[in-house]
């Protein structure tokens, strides 16, 4: 707070500019005060500074009073790692370092990159299908031209009567021969047939053949045409149709 205060009366007193009056006191006051020093009576090391032997005798007992303190109270120096231990570490680290980063680029690049082929597509389409995840299917695994043909809503509702009127697919067996993972990196077309199976609630299950084609583009395949999948009508399967118990009157 002292500080503070003197700061404060420091700033007043430099923004405010003395008068004449002031200005001729301050030079009174300066002689005043060069005059009182005069009279006072110098030491000798003041006029004539510290001779050799002095001067030599204040470094001798510097000295003596460094090593008491010294002696008195040690300096422990602190432990020096091993070099060649500290060296060794540091290689590991280093190699583990680069290790670990060149790991994670090759991971980053082969999931960027990661292209799970047409076989494992259209298995995900047919999964869908018999969980009747229509959305999915329309959002993750159409092409776009199949999209242009139906907006979502009709797509699903499609979906949706099929089941009703021939059934829920319960069964789906591949007719084409699956093709090596090589072979499928190499084509960006595939088509595949299937043996597929509806079963209504009450009525006898129904296997005809789909087929299916894909494409790939843009490093992504997707189903370009679902054949009979949605629409049995192309296989020229009808509605099956379902009998009902017919209750009867008791008397």
């Amino acid at each position: 707070m002292r500080d503070v205060s003197r700061a404060r009366r420091s700033a007043a007193a430099k923004s405010r500019r003395a008068s004449p009056k002031e200005l001729r006191e301050a030079q009174e006051r300066i002689k005043e005060i060069d005059a009182e020093l005069r009279q006072l009576e110098l030491q000798p090391e003041t006029r004539q500074g510290e001779d050799r032997e002095a001067r030599y005798e204040r470094v001798l007992r510097l000295r003596r009073m460094r090593d008491q303190f010294e002696s008195r109270y040690p300096i422990r120096a602190p432990r020096q790692p091993n070099s060649l231990l500290l060296a060794l570490v540091m290689v590991v680290g280093s190699f583990l370092t680069c290790a670990f980063c060149a790991g994670g680029f090759y991971f980053a690049f082969t999931a960027l990159n990661f292209n799970p082929g047409p076989s494992a597509t259209a298995s995900s389409f047919w999964g869908d299908v018999q969980s009747q995840s229509y959305q999915d299917i329309y959002l993750n695994l159409l092409a776009s031209n199949v999209r242009l043909q139906f907006v979502q809503t009709q797509f699903i509702q499609a979906a949706q009567r099929a089941d009703a009127e021939y059934g829920p697919v319960t069964n789906v067996v591949a007719v084409t021969q699956p093709q090596s993972q090589q072979q499928q990196q190499q084509q960006t077309s595939a088509t595949y047939v299937y043996n597929v199976t509806r079963q209504k609630k009450g009525g006898k299950p129904v296997t005809y053949k789909v087929t299916i084609t894909l494409a790939l583009s843009n490093n992504s395949w997707s189903v370009t045409d679902v054949g009979a999948s949605i629409f049995p009508t192309e296989a020229g399967v009808k509605p099956v149709a379902t009998t009902t118990p017919v209750p009867t009157a008791t008397h």
